[in-house]
């Protein structure tokens, strides 16, 4: 269980967590951001629309650098983030510990000044410090969304080509988690599961292709209609590759670009009727993943993988596959400006004899506007893991043939409060 109290004023925030994990732990946070010019967060990278346009910069217009850039089509980003996070009690030890990103990006867009429909992208980060998660709670939802071990290292970097006003395909070195199975809503709170979903990230090697793993990919975008898009996309099946030691030390610098670690396909429908701000935008999504998957509770013998006659080789299981559905969905709307209420909820599951997590949920209400500002928001947000049977039962058995209790807690949830 995690609840989180944070408060944000414009481009800085400063964060107060109080939180539990399955093992009840108890958390305080502080956290601080700062976006210098233009982060891609901003505006979707590719995008040329007018009332897409980034929102007043820390440096402005860096002595006319930004504008005189802007005709050829360069758009450069930079954003810091620092945490101070801690436990009181709970968790495998007690403490306080800081983290931070550094996000630099670099946007080239061909269809201005070259009149090429394309555009380039690349991004980096320069990570610092240690996470809460894996130092101090060793809990299934990561307790913060920056969250990875120290380095520095790329994260995306491709190609866009607009073969018309509705397809186009992305080729390179791409995150999942920046298109697929993201709720618009949800992005107001830090932890990472309101950004990519628990499951993917316990299911998929090496964590799937998310922060702060990018991989070899091609991406197509059809949009039949201003209300409809359609999104598909083939990546590299691990983005780390097979091999001892954590999926972040095996690509140390995110330059490994592997190719032949099998397939993950992942389909994702978007639907937002009118296409304005005042309805919903429904998503139906799906992965379907190439490579075998070991069952968590039975043997090659089938036998329990916890007997003493086990042969402690897991029995392997063809491909791997999950099915998604998300609702952003504005409940109150104020009769100016983007101020009201919404809503957001995100539903997954995942065939439980080959996964730990087989069923994932989270949902919140976001309020903007609250002060009568635009930037501010206040959101109250819940997430909920469930330990699938087998693995459930895995932990049965190992009680009975140990005579001990099963260690392992059937379900990990999250509630959040955020103040921006």
């Amino acid at each position: 269980m995690h609840l989180a109290l944070a408060v944000r004023r414009g481009h800085a925030r400063v964060a107060a967590t109080l939180a539990a994990a399955s093992i009840q732990a108890l958390i305080f946070a502080a956290t601080a951001s700062a976006e210098l010019p233009n982060s891609p967060a901003a505006a979707e990278p590719g995008s040329s629309k007018a009332d897409d346009a980034p929102p007043p910069t820390l440096l402005g217009d860096m002595g006319e650098l930004r504008s005189a850039m802007a005709p050829y089509g360069f758009t450069f980003g930079l954003v810091e983030t620092s945490e101070v996070l801690g436990n009181f009690t709970g968790g495998v030890r007690r403490g306080a510990i800081y983290e931070g990103r550094t996000d630099a990006n670099l946007q080239l867009d061909l269809r201005t000044e070259y009149k090429w429909p394309g555009v380039v992208f690349a991004r980096a980060y320069q990570i610092h410090g240690r996470g809460l998660t894996a130092s101090n709670l060793l809990n299934l939802n990561t307790a913060s969304g920056i969250e990875a071990l120290a380095s520095t290292r790329l994260f995306e970097l491709w190609y866009e080509h607009y073969l018309n006003d509705w397809l186009r395909i992305r080729i390179g070195q791409q995150a999942a988690d920046q298109e697929f199975a993201i709720s618009t809503n949800s992005a107001l709170f830090i932890n990472a599961t309101f950004g990519w979903p628990t499951l993917p990230a316990i299911a998929l090697p090496s964590g799937g292709p998310a922060y702060p793993l990018g991989t070899p990919a091609v991406r197509a975008r059809f949009d039949p209609s201003n209300e409809v898009a359609l999104l598909a996309g083939v990546f590299n099946g691990d983005p780390a590759g097979p091999g001892p030691g954590a999926p972040q030390v095996r690509d140390p610098s995110g330059t490994s670009f592997r190719i032949g670690d099998g397939v993950l396909a992942m389909f994702e429908a978007q639907y937002n009727p009118g296409h304005s701000k005042e309805n919903g935008t429904y998503r139906l999504g799906a992965w379907f993943h190439s490579e075998r998957f070991a069952d968590q509770r039975f043997d090659t013998a089938g036998r329990s993988l916890a007997d003493p006659l086990s042969t402690g080789n897991p029995r392997m299981l063809g491909n791997n596959y999950s099915i998604y559905g998300i609702v952003d969905q504005p409940l109150i709307r104020e009769k100016e400006g983007d101020a009201g209420l919404s809503g957001f909820l995100r539903l997954a599951g995942a065939p439980g004899d080959r996964n730990l997590v087989d069923f994932y949920f989270d949902t919140g209400l976001v309020y903007k506007g609250p002060f009568g500002r635009g930037d501010d928001s206040v959101g109250i947000g819940f997430a909920y893991a469930r330990v699938g049977d087998s693995a459930r039962g895995l932990d049965r058995d190992t009680a009975f043939f140990t005579h001990s209790r099963p260690g392992r807690a059937r379900r990990c949830w999250r509630l959040a409060i955020r103040l921006r």
